[in-house]
C-alpha cells in the first residue's frame, strides 16, 4: 500500500498524509521493499521522488492486486434488502411478456417482494435504484455486467381469421392495415417481407406507427390491421390462440435480450432465483 500511494503521488510525504502514518515510516516500509527485492524503486530527489525501471514494473501488478481486492470486497457486500428485488424491464417486455409469467415466480419464491420499473432509461443502480435489468440490446452496458437470456425473431401476424394463408398474401395486405412498431427490428422485417411480395413502394399502403411494442399488440389484437411483432412480446396471446402467425417467415432480431446489473449483484440470492426462473422459460 506504502508502494502504491508514493508512486501515484509522487511524493514519500504526501503518501504519509493520505494513510495517516509519518513520513519516515513510509521511507523505512519503502527500503525494506527494496532491500527484499534486491532493487530500487524510487529515485530520490529533493522535493519528490519517481519511479525506476523497476518500480513502473512493478506498478501495474501492485494496481491490478488492489483492483481486484476490491472487486472481490464488491462481490461480498451486503445485500442491503435480501428479501425485495427491484426490477427496471423494457415496458414492452415487462407487459407482454414478464407479467402473464411472473406469478409462476412469486409462487416459487412467495418470500421475494417483486417491484418491476417498466422503464427503458438509464439507472442508477448505486443508488439503489434497481437491482437487475432486463435489456433488448449487444449486451454491451458500461461498467455493468451483462448475461445473454435469448434471442428474438419478427413475426407476421394478425387476429384470427384475418387472413388466409391459402390466398396470395400481397392482395391481403394491401387490403389492410400495416402497422410498425418504430424499431430498426420491425422496418427491417417489413421491408423484407414487402421486398419478396413484390411490392412496390408507391403500392404500399400506410403504415400506422407505434413507439410501443406492448401497444401494437393491443392494436393488433383489437383487429386494426396486421403487425410485424417480436416472438417473445406474443407468447401468451399465441398460447391462448388470440393471434395467428403467417407461416414460413421470421426474421432473426439483430438484438438480444440480456441480464444486467453490478457484478456482485449477480452472487444475491434473490437475483440467483430470478435469474434461474429466467431461463427456464426463454
Amino acid at each position: 500500500m506504502y508502494f502504491k500511494h508514493a508512486a501515484q503521488l509522487g511524493s514519500f510525504k504526501l503518501a504519509a498524509q493520505e494513510l495517516f502514518v509519518t513520513q519516515a515510516a513510509i521511507s523505512q516500509q519503502i527500503r525494506m521493499l527494496e532491500a527484499h527485492l534486491g532493487c530500487m524503486l524510487f529515485v530520490r530527489e529533493t522535493r519528490k521522488v519517481k519511479l525506476t525501471r523497476q518500480g513502473e514494473q512493478l506498478l501495474p501488478h501492485v494496481l491490478g492486486a488492489f483492483s481486484q481486492f476490491e472487486a472481490g470486497i464488491k462481490a461480498l457486500k451486503h445485500d442491503p434488502s435480501p428479501h425485495t428485488l427491484n426490477l427496471s424491464v423494457l415496458p414492452s417486455f415487462a407487459a407482454c411478456w414478464l407479467l402473464p409469467k411472473i406469478a409462476d415466480f412469486q409462487n416459487k419464491h412467495s418470500d421475494i417482494k417483486l417491484r418491476i420499473d417498466p422503464s427503458d432509461r438509464l439507472v442508477n443502480f448505486e443508488q439503489g435504484e434497481a437491482d437487475l435489468g432486463i435489456r433488448f440490446g449487444e449486451g454491451n452496458y458500461r461498467d455493468l455486467h451483462s448475461e445473454c437470456l435469448g434471442d428474438d425473431h419478427m413475426l407476421l401476424v394478425y387476429k384470427k381469421g384475418m387472413l388466409d394463408d391459402s390466398v396470395s398474401l400481397k392482395a391481403q395486405l394491401l387490403k389492410h392495415q400495416l402497422i410498425m412498431d418504430v424499431c430498426p427490428d420491425a422496418q427491417r422485417a417489413w421491408q423484407l417481407m414487402l421486398g419478396n411480395l413484390g411490392v412496390l413502394k408507391k403500392q404500399q399502403p400506410s403504415f400506422l406507427e407505434i413507439d410501443n411494442a406492448a401497444l401494437v399488440v393491443q392494436a393488433v389484437l383489437s383487429g386494426q390491421g396486421v403487425g410485424m411483432l417480436r416472438r417473445r412480446l406474443i407468447e401468451p396471446v399465441l398460447e391462448n390462440q388470440q393471434l395467428e402467425v403467417w407461416p414460413n417467415f421470421e426474421l432473426l432480431c439483430d438484438y438480444k435480450y440480456y441480464l444486467v446489473g453490478p457484478e456482485n449483484h449477480f452472487s444475491w440470492p434473490k437475483v440467483g432465483a430470478f435469474k434461474s426462473w429466467l431461463q427456464t422459460h426463454f
